[in-house]
C-alpha cells in the first residue's frame, strides 16, 4: 500500500489515468447494466374448484366447501385462503 502512494505521489498523471480508467470502466458497465424494473414472477398459486350438482348453497358450503377449506388451513406455508369474486360467502 506504502509503494502505491508513493508511485501516486511521484507519477500524478499515472495516478490519474488508473483513476480515470475505473471511472470508464465503471461507466461502461453501469450503461450495459440490465436490470427489469418489474421482473415477471410466478407466485405458487393453487386453485380448488368443486361441484355439487342439484346442492343448494348452503349444502355445497356445509357439505363440500367448509371441509376442504378446514383440510386446507393444516397446511404449512398457506398466507391467504380467499373465495373467488362472485361466489356466495
Amino acid at each position: 500500500m506504502r509503494k502505491l502512494a508513493e508511485i501516486c505521489i511521484r507519477r500524478p498523471v499515472f495516478a490519474s489515468m488508473i483513476v480515470l480508467t475505473l471511472v470508464v470502466i465503471g461507466v461502461a458497465g453501469y450503461t450495459k447494466l440490465e436490470v427489469d424494473r418489474f421482473p415477471a414472477v410466478d407466485l405458487p398459486t393453487v386453485r380448488v374448484g368443486t361441484r355439487l350438482a342439484g346442492a343448494s348453497p348452503a349444502e355445497m358450503e356445509a357439505q363440500v366447501s367448509q371441509p376442504i377449506e378446514e383440510a386446507l388451513n393444516t397446511i404449512e406455508g398457506i398466507k391467504e385462503i380467499a373465495t373467488p369474486r362472485g361466489s356466495p360467502d
